[in-house]
């Protein structure tokens, strides 16, 4: 049965890697995302091979923030791919131990045909703390979470003067758990990944500000407020430039939708080197939503440059009647699955065709909503949902924040830094519909209310076109629901409490939302209600068991399938995210590391495979999964978390086909 598996789903993930990896809009050097660039706005990857050492050991004394540290210094004898993570071992496979250290990368990049000019860097993911020097400069640092871009600022005084003369750029990224490297990594139950994990840009600028970003929200779709538009024929611009030193002057730039005619148009610079320009007519505007993901197209031009960026006229709100979500105007029930950042052979650094293969997945189980668990997604993936026409909840990296966290204002200020830099890359995805922040937070607590509050604030005034919350296991007794917009619980019935009980799902989801409805809890009543984790583990191979008994197919397929019979039918459930669409890698020791507590947590606690898992995808193709043929039950069997309806190698189980029939009739209730 499982070699004939093996097979199955071989040929399924060629056959989407085949038919998704025809032609692409985007250059041979350039980011294979938007934004796009165009005109003196030069960007480039620096992606593939660099030179690369490794200090092992989580404590072998390193100290990545010391102010004498060098490039110097730094043995950097191997090479290695980028993007891809310090960390991976066994092909990603659940339950072995990766090495925590410090990363050392160094390569070169030739000072642009003008010669010495400034530039940007911009790091898609550099995770966890991250240092960089060009020509032995050092230019910045970056401790604001693992999983977020950020860029850094290369004076044009470290590069080389000759055009065409190497510039050495060098990156320190250590993945160990640290409170002052790294504050946000505060733990969580998934192996965090390290290393340059996501792409790295150069970005060439000019001595006067150039166009970085163009901010796209569309106009009047505030659903805080009394009349907001279900139907956005507009859009508001922000520009970000980057430097301030126009501040106070008015500047001309161009406006081209959808590869049209320019417009030209002006606006005053503001002292944070922005300009806004509200209402600006979309001509021949589509709207975008899951049945119809219509895209548009912005090409802004601002001083011999051009910044061409994509979004999506929709409009997400609340319908006053139910407190149903709605998308341009019509309730939707949302139907999906968690979606952590886990590949074999590649882990957090997936290439394109695999990225794909798991959108075929969620399309073929009819998926309309997406989690990002649980920190800010690669712009690629998000890009296939803005395509896909599937409903995004982007979040900040933060399972286990504690009061204390929520209280430390240097911890806040990451935080924020985090936040800020999340919605800087996302912010003009059509399908990003939530932003969220502190996973299973301490949201119990009046005293970290505050923090939520800070989080709640920033994003709305940023952008008031989207909901806010977070995933809460706190029930009912949330005392923050004040600073949230949508009300998202995280609850195991059936798994972790009323263990055995297949009805459990239907009262615990029902009680829940009914609470909501009726504002038994400050700040809820008004607020739509949604499902945001919830499900039940399932190990692959024990699938031919007679009895529904806990961690078999069988017994997950039935607690899976009330979660999802009861979020459908309850008009007072707006929507559903299983945790988790596919088996990943766990990690829940945090500053513990390595591993001496939890049973069944990653210390080399994987199960017994009838062979190696593959490291490479050659490896995968010829030999096919590796099948467990015994696994230690206990809290995580063999170091992995179960409760995918696909297993860690994304073949099917009962509970995706099963979960999939529903979802396809979800809307037509």
């Amino acid at each position: 049965r499982t070699m004939s598996t093996g097979v199955m789903w071989l040929g399924v993930v060629m056959a989407v890697v085949g038919l998704c990896a025809a032609g692409s809009p985007f250059g041979p050097n350039a980011p294979r995302y938007y934004p796009m660039f165009g005109g003196n706005r030069e960007v480039s990857l620096l992606d593939g091979q660099w030179s690369y050492g490794f200090v092992d050991g989580w404590d072998s004394g390193f100290d990545s923030m010391s102010p004498t540290f060098t490039p110097a210094q730094a043995a950097t004898p191997n090479t290695t791919a980028v993007p891809g993570c310090s960390d991976v071992v066994a092909g990603g496979a659940p339950g072995y131990l990766g090495p925590r250290g410090v990363a050392m990368y160094r390569t070169s990049f030739p000072s642009p045909a003008g010669g010495a000019a400034p530039m940007r860097l911009q790091f898609q993911a550099c995770s966890f703390y991250c240092r960089v020097w060009v020509n032995g400069v050092e230019v910045g640092d970056h401790r604001a979470g693992g999983y977020v871009a950020f860029w850094l600022d290369v004076p044009q005084d470290a590069m080389a003067a000759d055009a065409g003369k190497d510039n050495e750029l060098f990156v320190l990224a250590d993945n160990r758990f640290n409170s002052t490297t790294a504050p946000l990594h505060t733990g969580g139950d998934f192996w965090h990944y390290g290393g340059l994990m996501r792409s790295v840009e150069l970005h060439t600028l000019a001595a006067e500000p150039v166009l970085w970003r163009a901010y796209v929200l569309p106009s009047g779709t505030d659903f805080t407020l009394p009349d907001p538009t279900a139907t956005p024929d507009s859009v508001d611009i922000t520009l970000y430039l980057t430097g301030a030193s126009d501040a106070g002057t008015t500047v001309s730039f161009t406006l081209a939708f959808d590869g049209g005619d320019a417009t030209t148009h002006q606006g005053v610079v503001s002292k944070d080197g922005q300009v806004y320009i509200a209402n600006v007519a979309v001509p021949n505007p589509t709207l975008w939503s899951p049945a119809s993901p219509n895209l548009h197209t912005v090409a802004v031009g601002f001083r011999s440059g051009e910044v061409i960026e994509r979004f999506g006229l929709r409009s997400f709100g609340v319908d006053k009647a139910t407190s149903r979500m709605t998308i341009n105007g019509k309730i939707t029930k949302l139907v999906g699955w968690n979606h952590h950042t886990q590949w074999p052979v590649t882990a957090a650094s997936p290439t394109d065709d695999q990225i794909d293969a798991d959108l075929a997945l969620l399309k073929k189980g009819n998926a309309n909503y997406v989690r990002g668990a649980h920190y800010p997604h690669d712009p690629r993936v998000i890009d296939r949902f803005d395509e896909a026409g599937i409903v995004f909840w982007s979040e900040t990296i933060g399972p286990s924040v504690s009061v204390g966290n929520t209280l430390d204002p240097v911890w806040m200020k990451f935080q924020m830094q985090q936040l800020e830099e999340m919605l800087d890359n996302a912010l003009n995805h059509a399908s990003v519909m939530t932003w969220g922040w502190f996973n299973e937070g301490p949201s119990d607590n009046v005293e970290a209310c505050p923090a939520y509050g800070q989080c709640n604030d920033y994003a709305r005034a940023r952008d008031p076109t989207r909901f806010t919350t977070w995933a809460d296991d706190k029930d009912i007794r949330g005392k923050c629901y004040e600073h949230a917009t949508l009300i998202s619980f995280n609850n195991y019935p059936g798994w972790y409490n009323q263990e055995g009980n297949k009805d459990a799902p239907y009262a615990t989801w029902s009680n829940a939302a009914a609470a909501v409805r009726a504002g038994q809890a400050n700040g809820t009543a008004g607020k739509p209600f949604v499902i945001s984790e919830t499900g039940a583990g399932g190990v692959f191979e024990w699938s031919d068991n007679a009895t529904d008994v806990k961690w078999s197919l069988l017994y997950q397929a039935e607690i899976v399938g009330a979660c999802v019979d009861e979020a459908i039918s309850n008009d007072n459930i707006s929507g559903i995210t299983l945790w988790h669409l596919f088996d990943f890698k766990v990690d829940n020791c945090g500053t513990e590391w390595p591993c001496k507590r939890s049973p069944g947590q990653e210390n080399n606690t994987h199960c017994d495979y009838d062979h190696p898992p593959p490291t490479t995808f050659a490896e995968l193709a010829k030999e096919g999964p590796p099948n467990c043929t015994y696994i230690e039950i206990n809290g995580r069997p063999g170091g992995e978390n179960h409760k995918g309806s696909v297993d860690f190698w994304r073949r099917e189980k009962p509970a995706f086909t099963q979960t999939a029939a529903k979802y396809a009739k979800a809307n037509d209730l």
